[in-house]
């Protein structure tokens, strides 16, 4: 079986993810872009900072695909019980 890397992108948003779950909170593409944005306005390092807007504008771009519903409904959790 081939190795999969997480690139930046999904590592961050994987971090914001996690923070939701914690705090139970559902985890959507709209709740994950607003907890990037907590996180760059408390992220004291630039380069990070960086990353994060990199990874919210990233996630806005995936949302907006009209092709990418499907997977976006894997990446928030809304497509589990689907039978297909």
């Amino acid at each position: 079986m081939p190795e999969y890397y997480l690139n930046e992108n999904e590592l961050i948003i994987g971090e914001a993810a996690v923070h939701l779950a914690v705090n139970n909170t559902d985890i959507t593409v709209d709740s994950l872009i607003r907890e990037l944005v907590e996180m760059a306005a408390a992220e004291e390092d630039p380069a990070r900072c960086v990353q994060i807007r990199g990874a919210k504008r990233w996630l806005r771009g995936f949302k907006s695909l009209p092709g990418n519903r499907d997977e976006l409904r894997w990446v928030t959790g809304a497509g589990r019980g689907s039978t297909h």
